[in-house]
């Protein structure tokens, strides 16, 4: 049995020839229709839906797993880039949970390329294969959108403001304003950047900020890909660009650890002689001491769970249930405190400035 002969979830309901009956098509322009084909004008397709609202009609999901021998369950199918990167490990396992205990099934797929996206949404097409469907970190054009509101599959977007779709994201912005404002605070004068391939719209965004507040000039250079590795190539360039530097924020945590493995091995004094900031906070960077942005990552995968069961209930989602999430800033080992009045001319006990104290300490021995 196929998808396109399957009847209503309920015995003796509808099948494929009464909606053509209904609709005055034949069955194949009825199994164009349910297969989100674009060989359908709007006028059919709109007339054969009116004959499956009229008659009842609901794909039977059972049928279609019966052909794949699956389990008769709702299934989200998520597309994710770079999986290897703790950020998408973050996401992904909430969604997994809560998912889960709604007794749905996720199908993570590995995207590495835009060709590598359209081959698996391909596939997905073909064969049915998902309920519902959640981006991270990429578009899809208006056509392929249209082509799943065709076959009745919901989406998510996460980490990714996509028009038309209940998305979700992080304040980018505000988290490299929030992290050049600690170290101007702190008295760096000269910061670089290591951004990451600009492919990725998170790191656009990271990258766009910090050269509208750190200026054209600022030493800037992107790491490969999403390695430690990366990170301290990229980190090697920056030296070399700019020997003066004194501060170093990263578009990701994995970046900053490759920042810090090459200072180190430099014997360069962190945070001292150079500060370094990531971005994300994933799992570690607090025992590590890493100074970082937090994203809320648990957040985002929750948000995408149940936005995504409610589209499986029957709701229908838009850019109203879109949402943009704060970050902050987390002060840790690799950086200084902010230098403050009090706290550069005055002891914490006795008020009297540092300078003074230490000039009557000499005097009186």
């Amino acid at each position: 049995m196929d998808y396109e002969s399957a009847s209503t979830t309920m015995p003796g309901g509808p099948t494929i020839y009464d909606i053509a009956r209904r609709a005055g098509v034949g069955i194949a322009t009825v199994s164009r229709v349910m297969n989100g084909s674009s060989r359908v004008t709007a006028a059919t397709r709109d007339a054969v839906k009116r004959a499956m609202d009229d008659l009842g009609f609901r794909p039977n999901r059972a049928a279609r797993r019966l052909a794949a021998r699956g389990p008769n369950r709702p299934r989200v199918a998520a597309l994710m880039p770079f999986f290897s990167g703790s950020f998408y490990v973050a996401v992904s396992r909430p969604l997994a949970q809560a998912l889960a205990a709604a007794d749905i099934d996720l199908v993570l797929h590995d995207v590495k390329s835009r060709d590598d996206k359209n081959r698996i949404l391909d596939r997905i097409v073909a064969e049915r294969s998902c309920e519902a469907l959640a981006l991270c970190s990429m578009g899809i054009g208006a056509e392929r959108q249209e082509q799943f509101a065709r076959l009745g599959v919901p989406m998510v977007s996460v980490d990714y403001p996509l028009a038309g779709v209940a998305s979700i994201t992080v304040d980018n912005a505000d988290g490299m304003r929030q992290a050049l404002d600690h170290l101007r605070g702190s008295g760096a004068r000269r910061i670089g950047f290591i951004s990451g391939l600009p492919h990725a719209l998170a790191f656009r965004e990271r990258e766009a900020t910090f050269t509208a507040l750190a200026g054209a000039d600022a030493p800037l250079t992107r790491a490969e890909s999403m390695t430690r590795e990366d990170g301290r190539a990229a980190a090697v360039r920056l030296l070399e660009l700019s020997p003066g530097l004194d501060a170093i924020v990263c578009a990701n945590d994995l970046f900053a650890l490759g920042a810090l493995e090459e200072l180190r091995a430099r014997g360069v004094d962190v945070p001292g002689r150079m500060q370094v900031i990531g971005f994300d906070d994933q799992p570690l960077m607090d025992f590590i001491g890493l100074s970082t942005v937090r994203q809320p990552m648990h957040a985002l995968g929750e948000w995408a769970a149940a936005r995504l069961g409610e589209a499986l209930a029957g709701a229908r989602l838009g850019d109203e249930a879109s949402r943009r999430l704060p970050v902050a800033f987390v002060a840790r080992a690799t950086t200084r405190p902010a230098i403050t009045s009090s706290s550069t001319t005055r002891a914490a006990a006795g008020g009297q400035p540092i300078a003074r104290r230490r000039r009557a300490a000499k005097e009186s021995a």
